[in-house]
């Protein structure tokens, strides 16, 4: 939409001035869009990635803790490559932002074009300020048309395009004609005499900037209106939701393989079953096949050398099964980069796949799973096998420190400062461990990657655990009860958090060092209730709520389940009593009556959150039978 330099003759002063005030509309809308949106590209495009990085890998916490990552030389070059990737330009270009920036543009082109014709606008109403025709013509007025006819044609000769070359001899013949014509025609003398202008109005009025609208375009104003927002903006949001419905799951997964985790996970489902299921899933068959004979012999050799068998049904090795082996064996030099690259992918999706697998064991109350998911999510993580991982020798874990392998791990358990499993790895001296690792051949560059793993893997210990009620001093039959555990992550310092753990196999460093809480009533066969711990804290809190169902006393099992790393897991013991409604009436009123006694004792408890404080400083409370 355009304006007009002057007004149309004979009342096409009020187009004129909605033209104007529809224009600033426009052009403070689009200022109000574009201006925004061009500072959003700009800061993306001299900063890339940097949103992506600090979401990534965080410096510090919503709580202002600082993250400490793992400083291995893989992890930090790992680390680096990743920020790399996510602050590259080329990896900006995708289709959506070319789509955003070229709409950007056709909005710039707009805002342009509007501003254009605003110039044009004010330019005319600025040549037309303080319009005197009688001025103009260097005539009185008290002049007649004659005379004003006389000054006309002397001005004209004067300056006429065709007799004056100066250019602006052309804007002075313009305003020498209307004053002319404002002094001799009917039309551009009402137009003068009303609004100062032969034109009509050209001054620019910013109000309520909506175009008015006329009794003869009501309806198709209408109609516009009923086609446009009525059956328009619903069919479109229904084409948009039909566009982007995709087959993958907000969680990264395939809804597919989300239905056949669903259905098959149960009370006894073991990690070899759970390793079929991701074997077995979308994401794994839908790896492409070999691109060309070379990968079709390097993939055919892997298999052999891993012993990889055929799968039922099937007529040759999977590909996915393949990789998946080389993998959890650390055959990673025999790949070739297809293949390489290949697996890098698979692992990404199998580590969400494995996320998913733990979500739903949680959901459905299944421990037995949710202990299998954890072995294979850990499998993945460290690349070893799910199966040692569980068999509690220490081989596995002892694996995941840096530069250490099967060979050099057994050497480790038989010298004479042996440390069976990966706490003891990690509770030794520096200097007990230096020696130790150069003893089964460590060299000094490694054995500065091992002292940084030993300061990164978490040492846990549980300074509290604790079940009651909130608000209460007795826990009844049917409340709601919470189970609070309050641990310390002893590698870490003073206002700081736990980041990316070590996983030197795993193609990116993105997994984070996470714990999951299992809550289980031992005494009574009760259900386990697990939950994702999110405190990433030093001195960190977990706690979970359960219905508790009937009176009497309650052994409960508390574990710290290691999502990331093999061999860490903690588990503690708590009892409670549940009373009854007549039990807790009858102890509430003998308390009364010993308040009443002696009021300022301040014996009485005061539950619930406060209770904290009865603890002393995270003091653990006595399990003993």
């Amino acid at each position: 939409m355009g304006g007009r330099g002057g007004g149309g003759r004979g009342g096409g002063g009020s187009g004129e001035e909605d033209d104007t005030t529809t224009l600033f509309f426009l052009l403070s809308l689009l200022v109000c869009v574009v201006g925004p949106w061009t500072l959003a590209v700009l800061w993306s495009l001299i900063w890339p990635g940097a949103a992506e990085v600090e979401k990534t890998f965080p410096t510090t916490t919503e709580k202002g803790l600082r993250v400490r990552n793992c400083q291995t030389q893989a992890m930090s070059a790992k680390r680096e490559a990743h920020i790399a990737r996510l602050r590259s330009r080329r990896a900006m270009c995708t289709r959506g932002f070319l789509i955003r920036t070229a709409i950007l543009g056709l909005l710039w082109c707009w805002l342009a074009y509007i501003v254009f014709q605003l110039r044009t606008v004010l330019a005319t109403s600025s040549m037309y300020a303080n319009f005197d025709p009688y001025e103009l013509l260097n005539i009185g007025r008290s002049a007649g048309k004659a005379e004003v006819k006389k000054a006309f044609r002397k001005l004209s000769l004067q300056l006429h395009p065709d007799k004056n070359p100066d250019p602006s001899a052309v804007e002075k013949f313009i305003l020498v004609k209307k004053a002319y014509d404002s002094l001799t025609d009917p039309v551009s003398a009402r137009n003068y005499k009303l609004y100062g202008n032969p034109d009509g109005p050209t001054r620019v009025e910013i109000g309520m900037a909506i175009p008015s609208i006329g009794k003869d375009q009501q309806g198709i104003v209408l109609l516009i209106f009923l086609f446009g927002f009525i059956l328009g903006v619903p069919l479109t949001m229904m084409w948009c939701l039909k566009g982007s419905e995709s087959e993958v799951a907000p969680n990264g997964v395939l809804k597919d393989t989300m239905e056949a985790l669903a259905n098959a996970l149960t009370a006894s489902t073991d990690v070899r079953a759970l390793q079929a299921l991701l074997l077995s899933s979308g994401e794994s068959c839908a790896i492409p096949p070999p691109r060309s004979s070379e990968e079709a012999e390097a993939l055919s050799t892997v298999a052999q050398e891993l012993k990889v068998k055929v799968a039922k049904g099937a007529t040759e090795v999977r590909k996915a099964d393949v990789l998946f082996l080389a993998h959890i064996q650390r055959c990673h030099g025999k790949l070739s980069s297809p293949l390489l690259e290949d697996l890098n992918v698979l692992l990404e999706k199998w580590r969400l796949i494995c996320r998913a697998m733990l979500e739903i064991a949680a959901a459905k109350a299944l421990p037995s799973a949710h202990e299998a998911a954890l072995e294979l999510h850990r499998a993945l993580a460290q690349a070893v096998d799910p199966g040692s991982a569980s068999s509690g020798s220490g081989g596995a874990e002892l694996l995941q420190v840096p530069h250490l392998d099967a060979e050099q791990g057994k050497k480790w358990r038989k010298g004479p400062r042996k440390a069976a499993n990966l706490t003891s790895f990690a509770e030794m001296t520096a200097d007990d461990r230096r020696t130790s690792l150069e003893a089964v051949g460590l060299n000094s560059q490694e054995l500065l990657d091992a002292e940084e793993f030993a300061k990164a893997v978490p040492r846990i210990s549980i300074s509290q655990a604790k079940v009651f009620v909130a608000g209460e001093d007795l826990i009844c039959e049917d409340d709601i009860a919470t189970v609070r555990l309050k641990f310390v992550r002893e590698n870490l310092a003073e206002g700081e958090a736990s980041g990316a753990a070590h996983t030197p196999f795993f193609p990116d460093a993105v997994i984070s060092e996470a714990w999951w809480l299992s809550f289980t009533v031992v005494s009574r066969g009760g259900k386990t209730r697990l939950v994702r711990v999110k405190d990433m804290g030093r001195d960190a809190v977990a706690e979970l709520r359960f219905k508790v169902a009937s009176a009497g006393k309650y052994r409960a099992r508390i574990k710290l389940l290691s999502e990331a790393y093999v061999g860490l897991d903690a588990e503690h013991d708590v009892h409670f009593e549940v009373k009854t409604e007549k039990e807790a009436q009858k102890l509430d009123q003998t308390r009364r009556k010993a308040s009443g006694d002696s009021a300022d004792d301040g014996s009485e408890g005061s539950g619930g959150e406060d209770d904290d404080e009865d603890l002393g400083d995270f003091e653990v409370e006595d399990l003993a039978e």
